[in-house]
């Protein structure tokens, strides 16, 4: 069973990945060349703009306000214990079954004794219903490891769709485009400490989970 640490981890890399996904379709709809333009964004300065001044072009004013909060730090909130509780239990749920098919698999064996002993008739009954168990263990099998993978994915939406509603409501009171999730290592490797805003969401999200 994975420990309560990677399953964390895991569902935090989820939300990585969607956060970045919205940051890509951002780039594509706005056009690199004015994404990285806006105020806050200039990431290098352009020696031709200096050298060609009569040809250049009035930059953008708009600007764009972004600030982060930090994923680890949310693994502390009552929800986040209770998608955890959710998540041990799909697993939990998913080796008693595995272990309820094995015993009957046991039991069946028992049933036929000593393979040893049979005789050519009883023998060739044996192998052909051994076929057919070994086909449906797999197909058992497969079965829950799809309804376990199912219920993994219920919680990561949940968990996901929890942190998008905490986030919109406090970009849309506090005048935010964006809100991204901080991790070391991954994706985002630095963010300002002025526009952390992890604590304001942690206290948005237990609001709501009152």
């Amino acid at each position: 069973m994975e420990t309560k640490g990677n399953s964390y981890m895991k569902i935090l890399v989820g939300i990585n990945i969607v956060l970045i996904l919205l940051l890509v379709r951002a780039e594509l709809s706005m056009g690199m060349d004015q994404f990285f333009n806006m105020k806050g964004f200039s990431m290098f300065n352009s020696s031709n703009d200096l050298q060609n001044e009569t040809n250049s072009v009035a930059a953008d004013d708009r600007t764009m306000r972004i600030c982060y909060f930090q994923a680890d730090s949310l693994g502390d909130l009552e929800l986040m214990s209770d998608l955890e509780v959710l998540a041990e239990e799909a697993q939990k749920k998913a080796e008693s079954k595995m272990r309820s098919k094995e015993r009957e698999i046991q039991r069946w064996q028992e049933s036929w004794g000593d393979p040893s002993r049979l005789l050519p008739t009883e023998l060739r009954l044996y192998q052909q219903e051994a076929q057919v168990k070994e086909q449906e263990i797999s197909m058992f099998q497969n079965q829950v490891q799809n309804e376990l993978a199912k219920s993994q994915e219920d919680v990561l939406l949940k968990m996901i769709t929890r942190i998008s509603e905490a986030s919109k409501i406090f970009a849309e009171e506090n005048d935010y485009d964006y809100v991204f999730s901080y991790q070391v290592g991954q994706n985002l490797y630095y963010g300002s400490p002025a526009h952390d805003v992890t604590a304001e969401l942690i206290s948005i999200m237990k609001e709501k989970y009152k």
